[in-house]
């Protein structure tokens, strides 16, 4: 729910938004042309290139952008321990060398969950918080075994400070609030085994009045690209004319920081073609950067469906719904009042996320217990767990006892393919320059489909012996596949200068690609 504390001082409308981006310089319209006429080709190197925007792309035919859903797999976390009884959410997954960590809300206590593989979850005895007497317990707090903030707070936000040369002893950084009339303060936190904390300073990193500002589990990394740290908040639009159902719509701003210790005004984010407004509520925007293609920004956002119930309180009823929650008047009427789900949003830094998609990536699915309010909202990481896999993590029965988070599995770099049928498609890419000496492909088919590969020169004309009629049909289904020619022309011999892709494909999906030596 959005906050309900007192605001004051900066309240941001849509004409404050607008404001905002009218400081960023446009390219006049003379510039525009020109550039639109002939583009400077897309510099890719030997990155990794995924087909989750239109960055690349430059003509479909026959062919289209295909979103991949995650099956589900096995439960990860439940809720099986006398201090967990409420279990609202899990929050985020953190791959940190040979181990991976949980972080979730045991009764609005953070508690952390441990795995070596992503996908056999344990809950260690850190001996850290006393609670009711007893330290026996999953706990995250303070290196003095406190919480870092009461209970009844908003919970510690909990991120692995990636940058070369961080102090082992703050490799882990943590966010807690100050939330006062009309502002709220930021204290950082920091840890060299992601469960005992020491702050950082008793001074705010952050102090900020924007309307509803980190109202939500927000997203803090180092960018590699950006050799900056980036934070992705949540904050929150009047909506004109009032609503009464449903006055604000959450959504997106964005700070960044140079040491971690002084950081940028928050500058909202716009959203594809909607702009500054999104057309849904974007809960948690749960964005990281794509671990094989760390310049690609993923956003597995959690949507919100304000206002739009799926189930009725007879429905509710005769599913024996059971809310976990007992402090309300109406604990059924609020589990039931809304339903949500995740979409995916990308970025590649700056104030725009792309949008190729409105569809669900992850559904609610089957049973009730899951089209209740802020259900099937994905923890924050997409993360490797196995040669040909990554999993997302993702809340199910939320506000229920039977409260989980499952584990939900994608193919390697699939969460969008280049696509085409049995009648064929073709996909031609911007020019672009490139480093190395060969074309490595993630893709499949059927057993009577295929991919074929030109490379032409910048002007569209096939280059000798990198023709479509060289090109060694690719049937199969591989990570890092290979494309070849039956010619004695080098690819490398174009490394540096602008060439253009032309992907012919049947029955097959085209997820990745990448040049390397």
């Amino acid at each position: 729910m959005m906050s309900t504390k007192p605001l004051v001082s900066l309240t941001v409308t849509i004409a404050f938004s607008l404001a905002l981006l009218k400081t960023i310089p446009h390219p006049s319209p003379v510039v525009a042309e020109a550039a639109d006429k002939k583009p400077p080709p897309r510099v890719i190197g030997d990155r990794r290139e995924l087909f989750v925007d239109r960055h690349l792309v430059d003509k479909l035919k026959g062919a289209r952008f295909q979103l991949h859903h995650p099956r589900p797999a096995e439960l990860s976390v439940t809720l099986d321990q006398p201090w967990e009884k409420r279990f609202h959410n899990g929050i985020c997954v953190i791959h940190d060398g040979n181990h991976f960590l949980m972080y979730y809300s045991a009764k609005n206590r953070l508690a952390v969950a441990t795995s070596r593989d992503g996908i056999h979850w344990i809950k260690p005895r850190l001996g850290l918080v006393e609670l009711g007497g007893d330290r026996d317990n999953n706990l995250v707090g303070t290196s003095d075994g406190r919480l870092m903030i009461g209970d009844d707070k908003p919970l510690p936000e909990i991120f692995l400070d990636r940058r070369p040369g961080v102090k082992a002893d703050e490799r882990f950084k943590a966010l807690t609030l100050i939330e006062l009339p009309g502002i709220t303060r930021v204290i950082g936190w920091v840890s060299g085994d992601g469960y005992r904390f020491r702050k950082l300073r008793e001074t705010p990193l952050i102090e900020t009045s924007l309307y509803g500002a980190f109202d939500g589990t927000e997203s803090l990394f180092w960018s590699e690209v950006e050799q900056q740290y980036v934070l992705y908040i949540r904050y929150a639009i009047k909506v004109s004319p009032p609503n009464p159902a449903d006055p604000n719509r959450r959504s997106v701003a964005r700070l960044s920081s140079k040491d971690f210790l002084s950081w940028t005004k928050p500058r909202p984010m716009t959203f594809g073609s909607d702009g500054l407004l999104p057309a849904d509520h974007h809960y948690n925007n749960q964005t990281t950067p794509y671990f094989r293609a760390p310049h690609i920004y993923i956003a597995l956002s959690n949507r919100l469906a304000q206002a739009r119930p799926a189930l009725t309180r007879r429905q509710a009823e005769l599913a024996r719904l059971l809310p976990s929650r007992d402090d309300i008047p109406d604990p059924l009427g609020a589990l039931i009042r809304d339903c949500a789900d995740t979409v995916m949003l990308t970025t590649r830094g700056g104030t725009h996320y792309d949008r190729l998609f409105r569809d669900a990536l992850v559904r609610p699915g089957p049973g009730p217990e899951n089209w209740v309010t802020r259900s099937n909202y994905t923890l924050r990481g997409l993360h490797p767990t196995g040669p040909h896999e990554m999993s997302i993590y993702v809340n199910r029965h939320n506000g229920q006892g039977s409260s989980h988070v499952r584990r939900y599995v994608f193919r390697t770099d699939g969460l969008v393919s280049v696509a085409a049928g049995f009648t064929g498609g073709e996909m031609l890419t911007r020019p672009l320059t490139f480093e190395g000496g060969q074309l490595e492909l993630n893709y499949s088919t059927s057993a009577v489909g295929s991919i074929r590969v030109e490379v032409q020169d910048e002007l569209g004309r096939p280059i000798p012996g990198l023709g479509l009629k060289s090109s060694v049909e690719m049937i199969g289904d591989e990570i890092s596949g290979t494309a070849a020619w039956d010619s004695t022309t080098r690819l490398a011999d174009w490394a540096g200068r602008a060439v253009r892709l032309r992907f012919v494909l049947r029955d097959a999906d085209l997820y990745s690609l990448r040049f390397h030596e």
